[in-house]
C-alpha cells in the first residue's frame, strides 16, 4: 500500500529538513550559534524574552537520527490525520501538543531542577509527534501495523506501549527523563484537546437539539372600557363579573 503524503505533512518535512541543515551547518562549521537563538533554553525564555522559541524548537534535531525517527513518524500518521480533520485543525493541534511539551519542559527545569538545567535547550519535534500517536491511537485504534517491522499490533496497544516506556524512562532516568516528560506532556495535551472539542460538539449538539419552549399567549377581552373603581361595593362588582377580562392559555 503506498504512502500517501498530504500538502501540509510535506511542508512540515521540508520545514524540518531544512532547518535541520542550516542549524547543524552554521553551528558545526561557521560558528552561528544559531541553537541558542531558536532551541527551547529556559534562562533564554524567562529572563532574555526570547518568547518565540516556544514555537521554533520543533523545527531543530539533535542530530539525523533524531530527525529521521520524528519525520518517518509524521509520515506514517500525520496525512491520515490531517485527510481527515483538513489543515487548519491539523496544524492548531500539531503546534498545540509541541507548545504543551515546551510548557511543562520549562516548568521542570525552571522549578525542579533549577540551576544548571536553566541553560539546558529543548529541540525535537517530538512533543508534537506524541500527541498525534495519541489522536492516531483514539481514531484508529483498530489498525493493525507491524511494530518494528516485525510483530502486528493494534495502533491503540502501541500507544499504551509508549506511554509506559515514557512513564517509567520520566521516573528512572533522572535529567534524561525529561525528554520523557516533555513527550508524556505532549500526548496528555493531545487527549485532552480531543476531549474537550468532543465535549464541545456534544455540548452544541444538545443545545441544537432542545425543544423550544414557547411562551404562554395570553388574550384578554375588555369589553366595559369604563372599568369600575375597586373600591366599589362587593355587590356592585358582582354585577360586574362577566365584564372581567378572559384569559386563554
Amino acid at each position: 500500500m503506498p504512502i500517501r503524503i498530504t500538502r501540509f505533512v510535506k511542508y512540515l518535512l521540508i520545514a524540518n529538513t531544512v532547518c535541520f541543515i542550516i542549524q547543524q551547518t552554521s553551528d558545526q562549521f561557521f560558528g552561528g550559534h544559531l541553537l541558542n537563538i531558536f532551541a527551547l533554553i529556559p534562562v533564554h525564555f524567562v529572563f532574555h524574552y526570547k518568547f518565540w522559541q516556544l514555537f521554533t524548537y520543533c523545527f531543530l534535531h539533535a542530530d539525523v537520527m533524531h530527525l529521521v525517527l520524528n519525520l518517518m513518524m509524521l509520515v506514517f500518521i500525520g496525512s491520515d490525520l490531517e485527510a481527515l480533520w483538513g489543515a487548519p485543525r491539523f496544524l492548531k493541534f500539531y503546534f498545540f501538543c509541541s507548545s504543551c511539551a515546551g510548557i511543562i519542559y520549562l516548568f521542570l527545569q525552571l522549578i525542579i531542577w533549577q540551576e544548571t538545567g536553566l541553560y539546558t535547550p529543548m529541540v525535537g519535534a517530538s512533543g508534537a509527534i506524541y500527541g498525534l500517536l495519541v489522536a492516531y491511537g483514539i481514531i484508529y485504534g483498530e489498525r493493525v501495523f507491524l511494530f518494528m517491522l516485525l510483530f502486528p499490533m493494534k495502533a491503540k496497544h502501541f500507544v499504551w506501549i509508549l506511554v509506559a516506556v515514557e512513564f517509567l524512562t520520566t521516573l528512572y532516568s533522572g535529567r534524561g527523563g525529561l525528554a520523557s516528560a516533555a513527550h508524556l506532556a505532549g500526548m496528555a495535551a493531545g487527549f485532552m484537546y480531543l476531549w474537550i472539542s468532543a465535549r464541545y460538539k456534544i455540548y452544541l449538539r444538545q443545545k441544537a437539539m432542545a425543544p423550544i419552549k414557547d411562551s404562554k399567549l395570553r388574550l384578554v377581552v375588555d369589553n366595559d372600557k369604563k372599568r369600575k373603581p375597586s373600591f366599589w361595593s362587593s355587590s356592585d362588582s358582582a354585577k360586574d363579573n362577566d365584564d372581567d377580562p378572559k384569559t386563554w392559555h
